[in-house]
């Protein structure tokens, strides 16, 4: 194989030296595998010595039924994705999977579920334990194959989704990048996805500190996961999910139309939106009885020529 791979050290290598031995035991060759997956033999060679990224999850499935391993490949794929992730996340990826209802709450990005792969790309660079670019393009395939498992599956959940303005106005990679993220979000809008935008007039909100998102499961339960910038957290108890919910209700509430934000994402990809600025520099500055809104300054009266 090249490089030793010692199966005990991981999932990653369990699956490397698996996919080798049960190759090796059906007397097939790299090119021979690589033809029943539908991919170039270097991708097999690449997934045996742990070279390249790691295997996509439809990599996982194919290998699994052409070397008839009965999951076991599917099952250390999965493992795989558990070491890859900080504990609080897998907690909730793993409830995300089954969920049947899925809530969204985005404060400052797109939900990874509905991020094109350039879009990924932009956001997941920055992360502070990014080491590599192999890293990179490790995240980006584990947030590509997340979608396909979860929005391509037979029984989809289904998603209602409230962006912040932010997430319009504050630009992820370039123009392109872009138009682009919001070309996709108009597509996931006509597949049936409720999407509304929540507008910088609306003011403050429970939910200021970070993104939302409530699941619900097929036995009726909920949980809600919190995440900030740095940190994310499942909550699974009974009120605080409750209170969850009804801070959600609230930001719909006050969240614009799915219409009124269709209009407002189109004006994005087509360049003429106008971010809000202006208007409430403007609103700001606008007299009361005492002088400007929140001040106690009182202007002069200017003497006539």
């Amino acid at each position: 194989m090249g490089r030793a791979i010692d199966p005990t050290q991981s999932a990653a290598d369990m699956f490397a030296w698996r996919v080798f031995k049960l190759r090796k035991a059906r007397n097939l060759t790299q090119c021979q595998l690589g033809n029943k997956i539908h991919v170039h033999d270097t991708r097999i060679n690449q997934i045996e010595r742990r070279t390249g990224s790691p295997p996509t999850w439809e990599q996982a499935r194919g290998l699994d039924e052409a070397l008839e391993a009965d999951e076991l490949l599917i099952d250390l794929w999965k493992a795989i994705q558990r070491e890859l992730v900080p504990d609080y996340v897998r907690k909730y990826m793993d409830r995300e999977l089954t969920a049947t209802n899925l809530r969204f709450y985005a404060a400052q990005i797109v939900p990874g579920l509905l991020q094109t792969k350039a879009y990924a790309r932009a956001t997941l660079r920055l992360g502070q334990a990014l080491t590599s670019d192999d890293q990179l393009r490790d995240r980006i395939s584990r947030r590509m194959d997340r979608q396909t498992r979860i929005l391509r599956c037979d029984n989809p959940p289904h998603i209602r989704v409230i962006l912040d303005e932010a997430v319009l106005v504050r630009s992820a990679g370039n123009q392109s990048v872009m138009r682009g993220q919001m070309a996709r979000l108009l597509d996931e809008a006509d597949a049936g996805t409720k999407i509304q935008i929540l507008p910088f007039r609306a003011g403050e909100h429970g939910a200021m500190g970070g993104s939302l998102t409530l699941a619900q499961m097929p036995d009726g339960s909920r949980c809600a996961y919190t995440e900030s910038a740095f940190d994310g957290r499942l909550w699974e108890g009974r009120s605080e999910v409750s209170a969850f919910g009804l801070t959600y209700e609230q930001l719909r509430a006050s969240a614009l139309s799915a219409q009124e934000s269709e209009a407002m994402i189109k004006s994005v990809v087509k360049g003429t939106y106008r971010a809000p600025h202006r208007l409430a520099n403007f609103q700001l500055q606008q007299p009361t009885r005492g002088g400007m809104r929140g001040s106690r300054y009182i202007p002069r009266r200017r003497s006539r020529p």
